[in-house]
C-alpha cells in the first residue's frame, strides 16, 4: 500500500512473532497493540490497521515524520554535563514547535469538518506535552478539546466523554487554569450532553460556558456569543421556542456589531481567526434557516440575519455571496420599512459598497450551506436530532426580545 503519489511510504503486516513477548510496538493512535507497520525513509511508525495507519499519515505523520527519527532515536555519546544540558534543551524546544505544528493541524482540519483527520494531530501533541510537562498540564487542555470536538463531530459520545474527563481532572489539577480554558471545557461537556438529549444537564454546562467567557472577555464578546448560540439549540430541542429565538436574537446582535465594527476598523478582522469565522457562519446561517422556518422568509428579523450574514461574508471575503445576502435583506427591509428609512439606507449604502470582483483563489473562506449541507436539512447538532416543532406563528410576528442571558455563577464553579 502506498500514500498518495509517494511510493516510499508503505504499509505492510507487522511479523509479531519477531518481537520479544510483551514488546511488540504499540498503536501511535490508539496504544493497542500493532499490526501493520508504516514504512518511511526517516522511521518506521505502527499502528493497529491500515486504515489507522493511513488516517494518521494524512492527518500528521506525513509532516513530523522527517522530525521523529532524531527525536526518538538514543544519543549515544554521553558528554559533559552542559553537552547533556543542550541537548536535552533542543529536544524540548523540537517538540514545542512540533506541539505547534500539530495544533494548526488538527484545528484546520477541524475548520474543513475532516474530523476524524484532526485526531492524528491533537493526539501527537498531547503525547509531546506530556513528554515535556509529564501528566496533568495545563498545556494539554488545547489539545484534549480539539480531540474533544472532533469526537463529537464524528458522534463518538464515549469517545469524546472520556477525553473530556481527562480535560476535567487536569482542570482541577491547575487551579491557576484560565476562566477561557474553563469555557471551553464546559462549552464542549455541554455540547456532549445535548448530543446524548441530556438537556438539563446541556443547560447546566452551558450556563458555565458563558459564566467563564464573560468573566475572561465579556458577555458582548464573540466568543461568548458562541454559548449563546447552544444555549438556543437546547431551548430549541425543549420547543421552548420564544427562548431560542431570544439567545439566537443575541448571537446575531453581537456579531452584527462586531461586524459594523470591523467594517470601520480593519484591524479587529485580523483579530478573528479562521476557525471562528467559520463557527460564525455556521451559527448565522442556522440563526436565519431558523427565523426564516418559524417567522416566515420575509420577516424583518429574517431580513436582520440576512444582512449579518451579508456582512460576515464581506469580511470572509466571499464577495458574491456576500451581494446576493445583502440584496436579500435590502429587499426585506424596502418591503417593511420603505426605501427611505436610516436602516434601509444603510443596507443600500453597503449594497452599493460591495466590491464587484471576484476573491482571489485561496482567500475565500467555506462557511454556510455548502460548508454543511447535513444541517440545512434537518435540524441536528452533534448527532442530536431536534424534535418536530409543532407551533404556527403569525406572519408579523414580533421578534423575540433582546436580553444578555448572563447567568450568576452557579454553587461549586470552581472548575
Amino acid at each position: 500500500m502506498s500514500f498518495g503519489e509517494v511510493p516510499a511510504y508503505r504499509v505492510q503486516t507487522l511479523n509479531t512473532l519477531a518481537f520479544p513477548k510483551g514488546q511488540v510496538p504499540r498503536c501511535e493512535m490508539t496504544g493497542l497493540p500493532a499490526r501493520v507497520q508504516c514504512i518511511t525513509p526517516h522511521i518506521t511508525l505502527y499502528f493497529v490497521s491500515k486504515e489507522c495507519a493511513k488516517q494518521a499519515w494524512y492527518g500528521i505523520m506525513h509532516k513530523i515524520a522527517p522530525l521523529l527519527g532524531p527525536l526518538r532515536t538514543p544519543c549515544l555519546v554521553v558528554g559533559t554535563e552542559e553537552d547533556r544540558a543542550k541537548r536535552e534543551y533542543t529536544m524540548e524546544m523540537s517538540k514545542k514547535a512540533l506541539v505547534d505544528l500539530c495544533s494548526q493541524e488538527a484545528e484546520k482540519f477541524l475548520v474543513e469538518r475532516q474530523y476524524d483527520l484532526a485526531i492524528p494531530g491533537a493526539l501527537q501533541a498531547v503525547t509531546f506535552l506530556r513528554e515535556i510537562y509529564g501528566d496533568g498540564a495545563i498545556e494539554m487542555i488545547g489539545p484534549f478539546m480539539q480531540l474533544a470536538e472532533a469526537h463529537l463531530g464524528l458522534g463518538r459520545a464515549r469517545e469524546a466523554a472520556e477525553v473530556l474527563g481527562r480535560a476535567t481532572w487536569t482542570v482541577s489539577k491547575n487551579p491557576d487554569c484560565s476562566n477561557s480554558m474553563k469555557s471551553q471545557l464546559h462549552r464542549n461537556i455541554g455540547k456532549l450532553h445535548l448530543s446524548q438529549n441530556k438537556l438539563d444537564e446541556a443547560l447546566a454546562e452551558l450556563s458555565h460556558d458563558i459564566y467563564f467567557s464573560s468573566l475572561e472577555m465579556g458577555p458582548e464578546h464573540i466568543e461568548t456569543s458562541v454559548g449563546y448560540y447552544h444555549i438556543a439549540s437546547v431551548f430549541y430541542a425543549q420547543h421552548k421556542i420564544e427562548n431560542a429565538l431570544a439567545f439566537y436574537d443575541k448571537v446575531v446582535d453581537i456579531w452584527y456589531r462586531f461586524l459594523l465594527a470591523a467594517r470601520r476598523d480593519t484591524n479587529l478582522v485580523d483579530s478573528v481567526s479562521e476557525s471562528q469565522l467559520s463557527q460564525a457562519g455556521d451559527m448565522l446561517d442556522h440563526v436565519l434557516r431558523t427565523r426564516a422556518k418559524l417567522l416566515g422568509d420575509t420577516h424583518i428579523a429574517t431580513g436582520e440575519a440576512k444582512y449579518t450574514v451579508g456582512l460576515l461574508h464581506l469580511v470572509a471575503n466571499n464577495v458574491e455571496k456576500a451581494r446576493d445576502a445583502i440584496q436579500a435583506a435590502l429587499a426585506t427591509y424596502i418591503d417593511h420599512l420603505g426605501p427611505d428609512h436610516p436602516s434601509t439606507k444603510h443596507i443600500q449604502d453597503t449594497h452599493d459598497a460591495c466590491p464587484l470582483p471576484k476573491a482571489p483563489p485561496g482567500q475565500v473562506i467555506a462557511f454556510g450551506d455548502d460548508a454543511d449541507d447535513a444541517d440545512a436539512a434537518g435540524d441536528t447538532l452533534h448527532g442530536h436530532t431536534f424534535g418536530a416543532i409543532d407551533a404556527h406563528f403569525p406572519s408579523q410576528m414580533p421578534r423575540a426580545a433582546t436580553q444578555s442571558p448572563i447567568p450568576l455563577v452557579p454553587e461549586g464553579a470552581g472548575l
